[in-house]
């Protein structure tokens, strides 16, 4: 029988929440579940946006590096996105697509993943900068999210998109011939086939390939995301609407199952992970892990919510 998260439930969280979260993740909390403004948040989000137009300040909250960074401005996309806030003329967008363009930490394999400055703040290991591995690897599903997003939203005619359409070919060609993607690889190669479907680009692009590709991994590496790693499995599959949910129905049901049993009473779920810096930064980490934790719940409440399994009758907070 099928696991359900309740009212009481959701209040156990929704206290949590209001107890620890940044401002960001509590009218992030509003809005999804309270009826709150989409205003709200933009108004949050923007005191993280550089005057370059990049995001930094502690956005993603593993790296401390207050400077623009690819990965804080692909993080504060994600959030613009989940928001369904997609105005390219706004101050926010423009910012970010002439961050995007102009930014120093780009190369032949894409926008970098870590960048040198991460090395002067606290920081989790995976942020230190490494040019072979960040930036030849890892940097894949951050470079795969933000071609998406250019190619979909940006004007043709702009350097920006043709910056994108020559990442493009490179990540098709990467696909085709090599198995490494990095951890975000997987997340970016969908978000990629899904805006460029939505763009209009299947002359441009083989998205057939593309999509059986993305299928194939799925597949592949399906258990992994849901035993290993639950926030990964929100983020690769938050509805059961996507193009690559067919097939894994009852993989999912029983990840929701075991993710519902998993919350901790009058609490929120745990982050699998720390920063791995030998005690460096245990005083940030505590700090960062509570702003993670908030920031998860939501999103993993959002996941049970899509499946069905959140139940919240007669709740007046709960935006249905």
């Amino acid at each position: 029988m099928n696991k359900y998260l309740v009212k009481s439930d959701f209040r156990e969280i929704q206290s949590w929440v209001y107890r620890n979260a940044r401002p960001l993740e509590l009218t992030l909390w509003q809005f999804y579940f309270e009826n709150g403004s989409r205003e709200a948040v933009l108004s949050v989000l923007k005191t993280y946006q550089n005057d370059d137009g990049g995001f930094g300040k502690i956005l993603e909250p593993d790296n401390w590096n207050p400077e623009s960074t690819p990965a804080n401005t692909n993080f504060a996309i994600d959030i613009l996105k989940q928001l369904e806030f997609i105005d390219i003329k706004h101050p926010i967008y423009q910012g970010i697509l002439r961050y995007l363009e102009n930014t120093q930490y780009q190369g032949i394999n894409g926008w970098f993943f870590s960048v040198p400055n991460n090395d002067l703040f606290p920081h989790a290991i995976w942020w230190q900068y490494n040019e072979d591995e960040n930036n030849k690897r890892q940097n894949i599903g951050i470079t795969a999210s933000l071609s998406g997003f250019i190619l979909l939203n940006a004007n043709p005619d702009t350097k920006l998109y043709n910056i994108a359409l020559k990442y493009g070919d490179m990540l098709f060609d990467r696909l085709k011939t090599d198995d490494s993607y990095g951890d975000m690889g997987l997340p970016g190669f969908c978000a990629l086939y899904q805006d460029l479907k939505a763009a209009g680009l299947q002359n441009r692009f083989d998205l057939s390939f593309l999509e059986s590709k993305t299928r194939l991994l799925i597949q592949e590496h399906f258990h992994e995301y849901v035993w290993s790693n639950h926030q990964d499995m929100a983020r690769v599959l938050p509805t059961p609407y996507l193009y690559y949910y067919r097939g894994n129905e009852q993989a999912v049901s029983d990840a929701l199952d075991e993710l519902i049993e998993l919350r901790p009473h009058n609490g929120v779920w745990n982050i699998p992970w720390e920063w791995y810096d030998n005690g460096i930064y245990t005083k940030e980490f505590a700090i960062s892990e509570n702003w993670w934790k908030s920031y998860k719940a939501i999103e993993k409440l959002l996941f049970i919510k899509a499946h069905g399994r959140l139940r919240t009758e007669n709740n007046p907070l709960f935006c249905q």
